[in-house]
């Protein structure tokens, strides 16, 4: 089964709800990552409570780890609360920065900066969202492949550090 890359483009509560259950029931790992500051990692602690966890540093951050493990149903129901997206589009401390589900080597959907939303779908999964009134004639389809004759520029350690203040100056300005 092949799979295609999208980018959720409406993200409303209920639609994205629809897609997080859908891709729980199908996933049977997770992964969830979080920096090293406590702005973004608030539900830290609670997901290296889980049972059948693995904790690695994440290359993609300085000071970040993933944190991966089978969804058992505390797992789900942990994914669940902390991937929440709120009505009225703040962020809570405890929310989910950025996580994926999976499903044996696959990743169904991934979640980056709390609310972008890709989705990695079959023709199969695209029906049967359709049929749960998700709108997915709306999505953007995407590549992750680079285009031709572009050399993607090398992150070093303070590239990577900018980033993360900028993420943390648009989603925490009162922390700074």
């Amino acid at each position: 089964m092949s799979r295609s890359s999208f980018l959720v483009t409406q993200n409303t509560p209920q639609i994205q709800q629809g897609i997080l259950d859908f891709y729980l029931e199908k996933a049977d790992r997770f992964r969830a990552y979080f920096p090293g500051g406590e702005e973004l990692s608030g539900s830290r602690p609670d997901f290296l409570a889980l049972e059948e966890v693995s904790v690695q540093p994440w290359s993609g951050m300085v000071g970040c780890i993933v944190v991966e493990g089978t969804l058992t149903s505390a797992a789900r129901a942990l994914i669940r609360e902390r991937g929440k997206f709120e009505e009225d589009r703040s962020y809570h401390p405890l929310q989910l920065w950025s996580y994926e589900l999976i499903n044996d080597t696959e990743v169904l959907l991934r979640i980056e900066d709390f609310s972008v939303w890709m989705v990695f779908a079959t023709l199969s999964e695209l029906q049967s969202l359709e049929k749960q009134k998700i709108p997915v004639s709306e999505w953007q389809e995407i590549s992750f492949e680079p285009e031709e004759g572009v050399t993607p520029l090398p992150m070093d350690e303070t590239d990577l550090e900018q980033i993360t203040q900028a993420i943390k100056e648009t989603f925490f300005p009162k922390h700074n």
